[in-house]
């Protein structure tokens, strides 16, 4: 046997065993992602609970909250305090009602009785915890100016400009559209408080002091926190935030395709922001037993 024979089987070996290890890797993983049975599966693995559920609670927490905090949708320290009491209860709760959602269900109780968890998304708790800030938005929107002057920005370079560049730049375009936006929304709301800065109303003009009547954001935020109204307006609100979220235009821009959520059936969305919404204004019943039923 010549040399060159020799080498082309240690090749040949070499090219059988990595794919062979390939092979044994992805079967692997299949395996240990891949719908399995069991009553501790049923109960661990999402259907009924999940660990991911807590990093949720804690990493969405401290994001929602500081960014409430910063766009004004929390007005007040007692605002504050109702807020975070919802927000400790949320994943108990939410929890409890997709128990119950699965055993009301007739094929998903069959199938969690047998200790298997349905193959179906009914509940999200993305869209159940939106119900929780989202009725503080017409707080947040009440200086409408440096909303307006960022969603422009970002509009313009995302859904606009980032078309007409090549493709090699157009995700460059998109991200730094993103940047601008939120640096002028927040030199528009915090920038007269900043020593040695010019005042924002010299640099973006009337934009920045453009703001809505008190009595029209009174109007809508009892809108929102209304028993009868609140949950279909939240959940109106979650589904069109589920399919702009959603937009090609967003989703394939490298850093922020991980974070966005997945597009959920609109159904869900309604559903567990209505919830949400629901329990969130409970929460507030129980504590400041004010109800507002009526805008």
């Amino acid at each position: 046997m010549t040399s060159v024979e020799t080498d082309d089987g240690r090749t040949e070996a070499s090219v059988a065993l990595g794919s062979n290890l390939r092979s044994a890797l992805r079967e692997l993983v299949n395996q240990e992602f891949g719908y399995s049975t069991g009553y501790l599966t049923a109960i661990l693995n999402t259907c009924l609970f999940a660990p991911s559920l807590l990093t949720f609670w804690f990493v969405n927490g401290v994001l929602d909250f500081s960014t409430a905090v910063a766009i004004g949708a929390v007005a007040t320290p007692a605002g504050l305090q109702v807020r975070l009491l919802a927000y400790l209860l949320l994943v108990p709760v939410f929890l409890l009602v997709r128990v119950v959602v699965h055993l009301l269900h007739p094929t998903h109780r069959r199938q969690v009785l047998a200790g298997s968890c349905p193959d179906t998304r009914l509940m999200s708790l993305d869209w159940f915890s939106m119900g929780i800030l989202a009725t503080g938005l017409p707080l947040a929107v009440q200086q409408l100016g440096p909303w307006i002057a960022m969603n422009g920005i970002i509009v313009f370079g995302v859904f606009g400009l980032a078309r007409f560049v090549p493709s090699s730049l157009a995700g460059r375009v998109k991200i730094g559209a993103i940047v601008l936006g939120v640096v002028v929304f927040l030199f528009a709301k915090y920038g007269a408080v900043v020593p040695l800065v010019p005042a924002p109303e010299v640099v973006l003009g009337p934009i920045a002091t453009l703001t809505l009547a008190s009595p029209d954001v009174e109007w809508l935020f009892r809108l929102f926190n209304s028993v009868l109204f609140g949950p279909v307006v939240v959940g109106t609100f979650g589904v069109v935030m589920n399919h702009l979220l959603t937009r090609p235009e967003l989703t394939d821009i490298p850093l922020l395709r991980h974070t966005l959520p997945r597009r959920d059936p609109d159904p869900v969305v309604v559903t567990n922001a209505a919830l949400g919404t629901t329990f969130y204004l409970l929460i507030v019943t129980a504590t400041t037993g004010r109800t507002i039923l009526l805008p």
